[in-house]
């Protein structure tokens, strides 16, 4: 087993936007186009982060959106070369460090029903199983809705 990398945590930049919209080919069959995401990267009440490598290569990252008191996680992601390494939990926690700082209430986010290895993931960090949108997804598979109040473990 190789040693985990050492990532950097930063917020988005406009000239990540190539990186991320190809990341988003490399790790979803549903990606956001490049357009997209540089929507999301300019839109209002977001919150945005990215982990890259020392040389600077795009490791993991995650977009979220303010809903009232609510921050959702509309996406987080890890490249394949970069998976196990705790990468998509640090992602996470910095969310959720946003969310108490900005007096937030809770995180809600919605996975594939089918993921088990994120819904674990999610379960681990205290999200909850709180409903499920039928064929919320592109191939009109589930999503599991999950929730977690601010400053519980």
């Amino acid at each position: 087993m190789t040693d985990a990398p050492r990532c950097s945590l930063r917020a988005i930049h406009p000239g990540d936007i190539r990186a991320l919209a190809a990341a988003e080919v490399a790790c979803f069959d549903d990606a956001w186009p490049e357009s997209y995401v540089a929507s999301e990267l300019f839109a209002p009440a977001r919150f945005h982060r990215v982990l890259v490598d020392p040389g600077g290569r795009l490791a993991a990252y995650l977009f979220a959106a303010w809903q009232y008191l609510d921050l959702h996680i509309l996406k987080v992601a890890t490249l394949p070369p970069f998976r196990r390494f705790g990468l998509g939990t640090e992602l996470m926690l910095a969310a959720e460090e946003h969310a108490r700082e900005m007096a937030g209430e809770t995180l809600t986010l919605e996975v594939r029903v089918t993921n088990i290895a994120a819904i674990g993931l999610y379960e681990s960090l205290g999200y909850e199983h709180v409903g499920v949108r039928p064929g919320y997804y592109a191939d009109e598979s589930d999503a599991l809705i999950m929730t977690k109040r601010v400053g519980e473990t």
